[in-house]
This record gives structure tokens, sequence and C-alpha cells, in this order.
């Protein structure tokens, strides 16, 4: 009796512990699926905001805050080769801004700054109305990200902006700003097509002014 006792006793046991077991596979199975079905979400607070930037070059001088485009008389940036950067975008493809025979405008925003908030959409609509030179290349470097300030995340705010140009996400302790001499936002850099400075800018510009800058890089390059 008592060995068929213990039999039935362990049979018993047994069947618990598989039914436990079953039970924990089944709920692995829904966690794996979950996390499957989720990893291609399009939810832009499930994207990593920031990312690493590869930088090969010299660091560009600080810029000096100022109203409007600066020249080689006030800033010693122009003329000098901006660093190569080699990063990726909110999807993770890869964003290059070399010398490439283009000229280029890159547009450093943080999502917390008012006046990103408002130059933003200016550009964007300068680029619908078909204002932006055929030969230049607008890029947009999403920087400073910080998740305790307004405007959060930085790819919800330009999604809604309907942004249509190439945007790298920078480094969390903003190494692609740093290396292109942090300016004051709406922080940009005109660039000629061997990636030499052209001009920069920080603070925000009207719509005409926006529009003669991107002109004056576009013809550095021709």
């Amino acid at each position: 009796m008592t060995s068929t006792s213990y039999k039935a006793e362990q049979s018993s046991s047994k069947g618990f512990i598989l039914a436990i077991v079953a039970i924990c596979l089944l709920g692995a199975g829904a966690v794996a699926f979950i996390a499957t079905s989720g990893a291609g979400s399009e939810d832009p607070d499930a994207v990593e905001q920031v990312a690493t930037v590869e930088v090969d070059g010299e660091i560009l001088p600080q810029m000096v805050d100022g109203g409007g485009l600066t020249t080689a008389a006030n800033d010693p940036a122009v003329g000098m080769t901006a660093p190569r950067l080699v990063g990726t975008d909110f999807e993770g493809n890869e964003v290059v801004i070399e010398a490439d025979g283009r000229p280029k405008v890159v547009y450093f925003l943080a999502h917390w700054c008012p006046h990103c908030q408002d130059e933003a959409p200016r550009v964007q609509s300068l680029i619908d109305s078909g204002a932006k030179p055929e030969n230049l290349d607008i890029y947009a470097v999403s920087t400073s990200v910080d998740a305790g300030r307004g405007n959060y995340p930085p790819l919800r705010w330009l999604e809604s902006i309907n942004w249509s140009s190439p945007v790298m996400r920078d480094t969390v302790d903003s190494n692609a700003l740093i290396n292109y001499g942090a300016g004051g936002f709406p922080y940009v850099v005109y660039l000629d097509g061997d990636n030499t400075v052209v001009a920069r800018s920080a603070g925000e510009l009207a719509e005409e002014a926006i529009a003669q800058s991107w002109l004056l890089t576009a013809a550095a390059t021709q």
C-alpha cells in the first residue's frame, strides 16, 4: 500500500509539475509573441531617440551667438572643413554628412527649443513650396535630447511637422553638435560640396533669410 500510495502521489505530483511547466511555456510564448510583434512598432515613444555618431575631422570653433549669417570676417570656422559625420536616423538607416560634391545645410535642432519649434516648420514650408535649390541637400541633427523637457520625443515632433529631409540622431552627450561648433538653437552650418564651412547661424531666421541662405550655399559649389 505504501508503495502503491507513493506511486500514486508521485504520479499526481508529476502531473502537477508538467501542468505548471506547460503554463510557463505558454506564458513565455505569449511574451515572445508580444516582444516580436512589438519589435517593428512605429510608436515614437518606443524608438531610441539618441544613437552613436562617428566623427572624423577637426572640431569647429564654438560659435558666438549672433544674428544672421556669419562670414570669414567674424567667424573663424568659415573656410574650415567640417568633420565627417556618420550616424543613423530613427529607423536605424545610415545617414552620412560628408564631402560628397553637393552643398548642404545642416540644422541642429533641439525638441525643447521654442525657436527650433518655430523655424523647423518654416524650413519645411520652403521645401514644400519648391524654394530649395535642386543641387542643395538639407539635413537635420536631432540633438540635446532630454526626456524631462517639453515636446519629447523629437521623432514625434518632426513627424508632426512632416519633416522630409534626412535626420541624424545625435549621441546622448551631443557629440555631433559639439564637433560642429555648438551655437545657440536653432544652430545651422552651411557647407559647400567639399564640406567646407560657407557660413553659420544661430537663432531663428525669417523665411526670406532662410531662402537666401540656401541660395548662397548652393552658389558656393558651382
